[in-house]
């Protein structure tokens, strides 16, 4: 719990359309926080953001921002190219940072920003925020539990449909991307599953509305776990997880269901089988309507920007944090240099953090060349 009578006065940097649905209207119900300065250089958006916060203070330069704020912590929330900037003048006031992801757009960048925040010696957390989901929660205690038995594998699907983007994410260098908008996520999440980090990486890329908007991502895992991760900017909105064992197979499916669904490894034929797999369905019909008709709130951004006010009020280290970010950031840097090279990459696993020179030489993943 946060300690009582005690506000963390948090400013918002950039209000874009994803600030004004989910960060800003998630930061003003947050108990404990107060949303006390905005900046964002498009001032009609910051007179939208405004009246959602109309006691804060506003600014149209982040940087008058970080020095008349009066804050404790800053959410970032400008494109990735900007990342670095932002995020590196934030800890040079002494300053929280609760960055979203990408981390930024380079993995020099990335590394810059790790460095200015372990020299500022402040909380610093990256927006993976699908850590904080309760089904995610539910399917690493459930891995860890072995319900699985051997993992044999992992495949994820992450996209969206198209639809008009602001022009730096049409771009992969200021940020743009299905591999930085939405693979990253999944590589994170393929991490904080099995607590084991990425060895090995291929990858396919296709531009049909904009650059890199199409991936296909090969995975294997420090312990031989083999994850492809499918996303695209250009096709249907999905989201969900599907991980293979030895004993079955467990699924997350975040738009489309309200819990978990467990998948046996053998399929019993016998009409009496058939018979109570069709009572099961049937009897589960009322809790899929429900999640059809009325899915389930999206609460993991409430819950990371908790879980960051709690880690800057306790003096706890925040998570995840900007190693995680920089570690998904060297995976997906991979994956495109595998991709335009047309093999494989190797990263080093047992280095404590990712940086530009755990790319090492071209192997082979699964067979491919």
């Amino acid at each position: 719990m946060l300690r009582a009578m005690q506000q963390l006065r948090i400013g918002l940097i950039g209000c874009g359309r994803i600030v004004e649905r989910v960060h800003l209207p998630t930061l003003v119900r947050l108990d404990g926080v107060v949303v006390a300065a905005l900046a964002e250089t498009d001032v009609t958006r910051l007179q939208d953001a405004r009246r959602g916060v109309p006691d804060a203070r506003w600014f149209t330069d982040y940087g008058e921002l970080l020095e008349h704020g009066g804050l404790e912590a800053v959410v970032i929330c400008v494109p990735p190219f900007l990342h670095a900037k932002a995020a590196i003048a934030a800890f040079e006031r002494g300053l929280h940072v609760y960055l979203e992801k990408p981390i930024a757009t380079t993995v020099d960048d990335a590394t810059r920003i790790v460095a200015a925040w372990r020299l500022a010696g402040t909380q610093g957390q990256i927006g993976f925020n699908f850590r904080f989901h309760p089904l995610v929660v539910q399917l690493r205690e459930a891995l860890r539990n072995g319900v699985l038995g051997e993992i044999v594998g992992v495949r994820t699907v992450f996209c969206g449909a198209t639809r008009a983007q602001p022009e730096w994410k049409r771009q992969r260098s200021t940020g743009g991307g299905a591999p930085m908008e939405l693979a990253s996520h999944h590589v994170d999440l393929a991490r904080f599953l099995f607590d084991q980090e990425v060895v090995e990486v291929g990858a396919a890329l296709r531009s049909i509305e904009s650059e890199n908007d199409t991936a296909s991502i090969d995975l294997r895992l420090a312990d031989g776990p083999l994850v492809t991760i499918f996303t695209s900017l250009s096709a249907i909105e999905e989201d969900r997880i599907e991980v293979y064992g030895s004993r079955g197979a467990l699924v997350f499916d975040r738009y489309r269901s309200s819990r978990l669904r467990f998948v046996p490894a053998h399929r019993d034929f016998r009409r009496l089988a058939r018979l109570r797999a069709s009572a099961a369905t049937l009897a589960a019909l009322p809790r899929t309507l429900r999640d059809v008709v009325s899915p389930p709130p999206e609460r993991s951004y409430a819950l990371a920007f908790a879980a960051f006010a709690r880690a800057v009020q306790n003096n706890c280290a925040a998570a995840p944090n900007l190693d995680d970010g920089l570690r998904s950031l060297a995976v997906v840097a991979a994956a495109e240099r595998a991709a335009s090279s047309g093999r494989c990459m190797t990263l080093a696993a047992e280095t404590s953090a990712a940086t530009s020179s755990q790319l090492r030489t071209p192997s082979a993943l699964g067979g491919k060349a």
